[in-house]
């Protein structure tokens, strides 16, 4: 949970989804995978 926002009507934000199912080929041009190998391949913990 993000404990800082800056949406000015919350004070904090939490995403309880994860991961993700691919449904389309649509799915090919997805940005959060792209963003999840990113991450991992600079050595963010969260994306091992």
């Amino acid at each position: 949970m993000a404990d800082r926002s800056k949406i000015e009507w919350t004070q904090a934000t939490w995403n309880p989804v994860t991961g993700c199912s691919k449904v389309s080929a649509g799915c090919k041009n997805c940005y959060a995978e792209r963003m999840a190998r990113r991450l991992q391949a600079m050595g963010n913990a969260r994306y091992r």
